[in-house]
């Protein structure tokens, strides 16, 4: 994972430093693609997969967007005599409003409510049913940021309660 985010700044570092700056950071009828990796997971035990994020918003004025976010996690939870591994999918739907800091950076907060599909498999198998998932509500909430290189391709950061702590990774205006 360390790899992972190291890679991801060294390319949006070359980026940077060879793209002309952008000339509109968020305006309406923005289409806004964020994909990225979160730190510091919301799972059970050890994490066996960083979660992993797609989210998209329109831009429906020049403050509002709104859209979705789909999610992934996994993570293994060691017993002793058994061993527990989850799976996390999250599916919602979130909302932003957007503050105007300069033509390069997009600061906005917002929430998110949604599903949590959370399931479980038991190794080794005890040969009964055993209740080891708990899917219900997700609602969170994300306060972030892009980072615009060009006009059309940056980087993101949000701080919220959804998949992770933190989220960072590729943001693409479509």
């Amino acid at each position: 994972m360390k790899n992972s985010v190291l890679s991801l700044v060294f390319v949006a570092s070359i980026i940077a430093a060879t793209s002309l700056p952008s000339s509109a950071q968020y305006a309406a009828g923005d289409k806004l693609l964020n994909v990225g990796v979160g730190l510091g997971a919301f799972t059970s035990g050890k994490s066996t997969l960083p979660p992993l994020s797609v989210s998209y918003e329109h831009g429906f004025t020049d403050k509002i967007s709104a859209g979705g976010i789909l999610g992934y996690s996994g993570s293994t939870f060691d017993g002793g005599f058994y061993k527990v591994n989850y799976s996390y999918i999250i599916v919602g739907a979130r909302g932003s409003y957007h503050f105007y800091l300069n033509d390069n950076i997009d600061a906005y907060g917002g929430v998110t409510l949604g599903y949590n599909i959370v399931s479980s498999k038991l190794d080794p198998d005890p040969g009964f049913p055993v209740a080891t998932s708990s899917s219900g509500l997700l609602y969170g909430f994300h306060l972030g940021g892009r980072y615009y290189f060009t006009e059309k391709l940056g980087a993101f950061a949000e701080l919220g309660y959804g998949i992770a702590w933190i989220t960072v990774g590729l943001a693409v205006k479509l």
